[in-house]
């Protein structure tokens, strides 16, 4: 179609990304005067709006996002072409792009990667950390071939190839009060001090709505992004924090904190999620990589 050549298209899908002509061009190393013409040029030919210009940026009008899946399939094919003939070069295919909550990250490197990496040794990957919104949104908009996220919401943008039930546990002092008695109430925890993640990780949305269904209080000692910083808190013998088993089993393993299960019926029914963009054929190297991280990654066992 006149309009939409392949240079065109990839250009298009970093405007998308960015929502902004600005931050595209400099991405792209190119002027903004020459995005905006480009952009004015197709919408002409095309005989639609394909964005909606703001002082804000950009954002995608119903053509804009049906060109962006037609873009983001485009380059899907042509990745899957390109690790299809990589098995053909000595360095293998695909570089698999996996965009995770900080949370997996250990677990993902001990359970995943590294044996991943012994059994394929020319596959190569890139780890991004990021909120669960923006794992989201990474997969989605084609940044990231995998995403790994706890409580993502549900979206048919994305199909899951691995779910498990991880429930949201206490992780407290050793030797702390609080393991008097077990399973433990959130009540019980909230009356001492704690460590939060910020609202960007779907944790803190999660313990603030069983908070408020209790009429709790939700006064963090200390709010951060870092889950290796809630563990040092915690193991500094500060306070409590909330995080799934998984989370935080080598802190435990290493006896440096203690992991104990909560009542709070709310926080029993959350999953770990691995997902890849919806109606996306997977080339060998990320369906070799989804297939191997859901079964030996710690979060998707029960």
């Amino acid at each position: 179609m006149e309009g939409l050549d392949g240079r065109f298209l990839r250009e298009f899908l970093v405007v998308a990304q960015e929502g902004s002509i600005r931050r595209a061009a400099e991405r792209l190393n190119i002027a903004p005067s020459a995005v905006s013409r480009k952009l004015a040029e197709a919408e002409r030919r095309l005989g639609v709006m394909l964005i909606l210009r703001s002082s804000q940026g950009v954002v995608l009008t119903e053509a804009g996002r049906l060109v962006r899946e037609h873009a983001l399939h485009l380059q899907d094919e042509q990745t899957f072409l390109l690790d299809q003939l990589g098995r053909f070069r000595e360095q293998g295919g695909q570089v698999v792009r996996i965009a995770l909550g900080e949370g997996f990250a250990a677990d993902l490197m001990q359970n995943g990667l590294a044996p991943l990496g012994r059994a394929y040794p020319a596959m190569q990957f890139r780890a991004d950390l990021a909120g669960t919104e923006e794992i989201q949104r990474r997969v989605i908009e084609g940044e990231a071939d995998i995403g790994i996220a706890y409580d993502p919401l549900t979206t048919s943008a994305t199909r899951s190839l691995a779910t498990m039930r991880q429930p949201l546990c206490a992780v407290v002092p050793v030797g702390s009060d609080l393991l008097g008695s077990a399973p433990l109430s959130l009540m019980k925890v909230l009356a001492g001090p704690v460590a939060m993640l910020d609202d960007r990780h779907a944790i803190r949305s999660l313990v603030a709505r069983a908070a408020s269904d209790r009429g709790l209080a939700l006064r963090p000692q200390v709010e951060t992004s870092s889950i290796a910083a809630l563990l040092r808190y915690v193991g500094a013998g500060m306070g409590a924090t909330f995080l799934p088993r998984f989370s935080a089993s080598i802190q435990a393993a290493r006896g440096e904190v203690v992991i104990a299960d909560l009542n709070e019926e709310m926080l029993q029914h959350v999953s770990a999620h691995l997902f890849v963009r919806a109606r996306r054929r997977l080339s060998g190297s990320v369906e070799t990589t989804a297939g191997f991280l859901a079964a030996n990654m710690a979060a998707f066992q029960a």
